[in-house]
């Protein structure tokens, strides 16, 4: 019997009952059935959303690992390669006379900026031997729990300030020195660049410092709840990132701070680890009893980061499969540094991508070194050697693993860019449930399984940083491009900013990446209405069923 509750009284039959029997009600509760399998689209995506919730920790993971590892390339950079090479740019230097009989230039471009590191290095870590650490230490602890609170805040907010303007500092300089219609009278204005270039790198270690120092004061706080307050905020970040709407743009920024973030804690671990045992004389048990608490520092940054990461793409609806995209997109970057016409450095290109400015935190670790470790006499000279050994064979090490996982993840990259190309048919709906509006989300895909493709091997005269071509099945009667244009390869094709990274947390204006990149489809559009009882309106659900042209 239906219900006639929604009938107005004055259109109901004379003698009819208003409402119904106390037994029809409670029959109806009591068989009324779920209608999930007339709404299976919905259901199945929001079924998809918690199985992303879950895989999202791993996937974030493989693009940070991949991330640290740049970053820890450049940095090993600084203590291995780029000293022999400013010793290179020396020794030409001492061909002065045979260069000026020649008239040709003393140092190529790159040479002059690796002289220019090499002074800003050696004068930075000259004036870091006048600052007191131990004046430092006591001076932050002597603050009240609140004062260090607020400090440490306006530390890390400096520190990304500092790393923004930095970056265009340290490109003016190499600009001015690299001119090549550069006239006499601009040597003086590459000195002020030069002196301007040491300021910031000094003015930013020291800031730097300062940080490690709030941090050791926290580890050696005898009841930790300066540390404790540290860890939770953190979480505060969840608040300030995830209510936000994001693409998949944004997104990427956020994914290259946070990788610059963590190893920037692992750089400042490593600071309070070496004054905490010297401090201690290399006591192995404060050793044992200092560790758990970094590892408990860093472990709460990686789940804020997986908690972060994954109700943004829960609230934007941004794919899973977004952080293979950007890895490739950083495979991208190595590789096209890589390549010997390459106009930039690989650190350089890095370095921007990332927001991660090598010298400052360099010159903190050598300074800290320095004082931390007794390195007089032939056994330290000794010790110097056996560790710049050491360094240089993790840089080349390093290096090879990160080349080719790069060839690894740009092939990957291709291949998925091939699979997309002959997938069965996609259906994307707008959902009238969603809270954020009529946002268009993938729902279903065809099962049809797309054809293997095969690889043709590269051609004798190409790179081994290029990947592999690869060519569809003889049944399509089909060939890719030689060059599969994909999004991670434009993303990286596209100039990187430090200043992006560094307000990541913001709104950032950058063009939505279709998924489907410049595939020729046929879009239908069908729709149906959906009714609902009380004051909603009638809300129009649109379906698009993407499907392969002649499929």
């Amino acid at each position: 019997m239906p219900l006639e509750e929604n009938i107005p009284s004055s259109k109901r039959k004379p003698g009819s009952r208003d409402g119904v029997s106390f037994f029809s009600y409670f029959t109806q509760e009591l068989t009324h059935g779920y209608f999930m399998d007339q709404n299976d689209a919905r259901y199945t995506e929001r079924r998809e959303r918690v199985y992303t919730f879950l895989k999202q920790p791993r996937e974030i993971e493989k693009m940070m690992i991949y991330g640290l590892f740049l970053c820890l390339d450049v940095f090993l950079y600084v203590f291995t390669f780029l000293p022999l090479r400013v010793l290179f740019a020396l020794l030409k230097l001492l061909s002065a006379p045979f260069c000026w009989f020649q008239r040709r230039s003393l140092l190529d471009p790159a040479q002059s900026c690796d002289l220019l590191k090499g002074v800003i290095f050696i004068s930075c870590v000259f004036c870091m031997s006048y600052i007191d650490t131990s004046i430092i230490y006591h001076l932050v602890r002597a603050q009240t729990l609140i004062k260090l609170y607020i400090i440490y805040n306006m530390l890390e907010v400096a520190d990304r300030l500092f790393s923004s303007f930095g970056q265009d500092i340290l490109d003016a300089l190499f600009l001015t020195a690299t001119e090549s219609n550069r006239q006499k009278r601009e040597s003086f204005r590459v000195l002020l660049h030069l002196i301007l270039a040491v300021i910031y790198v000094f003015s930013h270690a020291v800031l730097v410092l300062f940080e490690a120092t709030t941090l050791n004061v926290a580890f050696n706080s005898h009841n930790k709840v300066l540390l404790t307050i540290m860890m939770a905020n953190n979480f505060v970040e969840i608040k300030g990132t995830v209510f936000k709407k994001y693409d998949k743009n944004n997104l990427f920024q956020i994914s290259c701070s946070d990788i610059r973030e963590r190893f920037h804690y692992f750089a400042l671990m490593l600071v309070v680890l070496l004054r905490n045992m010297q401090q201690y004389s290399w006591n192995y048990e404060h050793f044992t009893e200092i560790i758990p608490n970094m590892l408990m520092l860093l472990s709460s940054e990686c789940v804020v980061d997986w908690f972060k990461h994954a109700f943004v793409l829960k609230f934007n609806h941004i794919p899973i499969e977004s952080y293979s995209e950007y890895r490739a997109t950083l495979a991208y970057d190595v590789a096209s540094s890589r390549h010997k016409d390459s106009i930039n450095d690989h650190s350089d290109v890095v370095s921007r991508r990332l927001g991660f400015i090598p010298l400052p935190l360099a010159v903190l670790i050598f300074h800290v070194t320095r004082i931390s470790i007794d390195f007089h006499g032939a056994a330290g000279f000794l010790v110097i050697l056996v560790g710049y050994v050491i360094l240089t064979l993790l840089k080349v090490f390093n290096s090879i693993v990160i080349v080719g996982k790069a060839c690894c993840y740009i092939s990957d990259d291709e291949a998925q860019a091939a699979n997309v190309r002959v997938n069965g048919a996609r259906i994307a709906v707008v959902d009238p449930f969603e809270q954020r509006g009529n946002k268009t989300i993938l729902v279903s895909q065809a099962r049809a399984q797309p054809p293997e493709p095969t690889i043709k091997p590269p051609a004798s005269g190409d790179s081994g940083l290029d990947s592999k071509k690869l060519l569809l099945s003889p049944e399509k009667n089909r060939k890719l491009p030689k060059e599969v244009t994909t999004p991670a390869r434009l993303r990286s094709m596209r100039a990187p900013s430090v200043d992006h990274t560094v307000a990541a947390g913001t709104n950032l204006p950058s063009r939505n990446d279709d998924d489907l990149g410049d595939i020729d489809v046929l879009r239908h559009e069908t729709s149906e209405c959906v009714r609902s009882r009380k004051r909603h309106t009638a809300t129009i659900v649109k379906a698009t069923v993407i499907d392969e042209e002649n499929h």
